[in-house]
């Protein structure tokens, strides 16, 4: 008993991110079903940055607390940079806020120059790259509805409802369109 309040107490003093594993999952009770359902987890997802520091904490205190690794795998990705290269920071100002991006380019030109990035790899983001993505994302958006309007009625109303009711957030989704129009759309479930 002696040992887990030294560790209560570390843990209302420790940053947020290095205690939320285990209070959030309402430890150090072990028996809430929170805990015994999603601790230990399969996959953290974090920035190569800070790999040493922060994950490997996390791999220490899970073992000093749970006896466990907090997680079998760790996918590291690459960082968003500046223009020239540099880590993104408030300090040096080079922060670039989604909201005002996406006011001044559009949510697929930012997506899009997001999604060049390799993974494990930085990106660096400018202006001039946003720019010209949205170019051709406009170039995509008009093609693809060029060809929507010159195809011919769809056959079977039933499949193309379903189709149009796509729902991604659902297990079942693929399930509701009829089996002949799923080879057609395989290409674009993720």
């Amino acid at each position: 008993m002696e040992r887990m309040l030294k560790y209560i107490r570390i843990r209302m003093c420790s940053t947020p991110g290095f205690r939320g594993p285990f209070s959030t999952l309402g430890w150090p009770d072990v028996s809430v079903e929170d805990f015994k359902k999603f601790y230990p987890t399969s996959v953290l997802e974090t920035g190569h940055d800070i790999l040493s520091f922060w994950v490997a904490r996390m791999v220490m205190m899970g073992i000093e607390v749970t006896g466990e690794v907090p997680f079998s795998n760790a996918y590291l990705h690459g960082l968003i940079r500046d223009s020239l290269g540099r880590k993104m920071s408030k300090t040096l100002g080079n922060v670039i806020d989604p909201l005002d991006t996406i006011k001044e380019y559009g949510t697929d030109a930012l997506r899009f120059t997001l999604s060049l990035g390799t993974a494990g790899q930085d990106l660096n983001l400018s202006m001039e790259r946003l720019n010209s993505n949205k170019a051709f994302t406009n170039k995509l958006w008009n093609a693809g509805k060029f060809v929507l309007q010159n195809l011919p009625p769809p056959s079977d109303i039933s499949a193309w409802t379903a189709i149009q009711d796509f729902e991604f957030d659902t297990e079942d989704s693929l399930l509701k369109l009829p089996l002949p129009e799923c080879w057609r759309y395989r290409n674009f479930i993720c």
